[in-house]
């Protein structure tokens, strides 16, 4: 939301997309922000029996159709002035759309550097050799002894 209040004072008008309850800010908050709801196709409460990266993984799947129809809508209304799409990194469904419609993408993404390079090493984690691919540099200077 700051970065669509610092766009606003650049003179860009600013249109949130956000699911029926997920009503985190809303237009008392942010005055010069248009809210448009999208529907949503997959319950909050399927977080607690999916976990939250199937749940998250679903509700890309299921939401990528409403979303290209709001983007539809806002092109109709809006006669093709919308500069960018700028989506949380987590709702990738955002991008098909965005491909569908011809428009520029920005994906903004809220970790940390720390976070991004730790999700890099976790993702070569492996339960044997702890880190796939990875050589220790003290390893690799030792001579290995013969057997006697």
């Amino acid at each position: 939301m700051q970065l669509g209040q610092a766009l606003n004072l650049k003179g860009f008008s600013i249109t949130v997309a956000v699911g029926e309850s997920n009503q985190v800010s809303s237009s008392q908050d942010f005055p010069d922000f248009h809210f448009v709801p999208i529907q949503e196709s997959l319950p909050v409460s399927q977080i607690q029996i999916l976990g939250p990266v199937e749940f998250l993984k679903k509700l890309n799947k299921t939401s990528e159709a409403s979303f290209k129809d709001c983007i539809a809508q806002l092109l109709l209304q809006q006669g093709n002035d919308i500069a960018c799409i700028i989506y949380d990194e987590l709702m990738y469904f955002s991008e098909a759309a965005a491909k569908e419609f011809k428009l520029p993408i920005v994906i903004f993404s809220t970790a940390s550097a720390t976070n991004q390079v730790c999700v890099r090493v976790l993702s070569k984690l492996d339960d044997k050799k702890f880190l796939i691919d990875i050589e220790d540099p003290e390893e690799q200077d030792k001579v290995p002894l013969p057997l006697t």
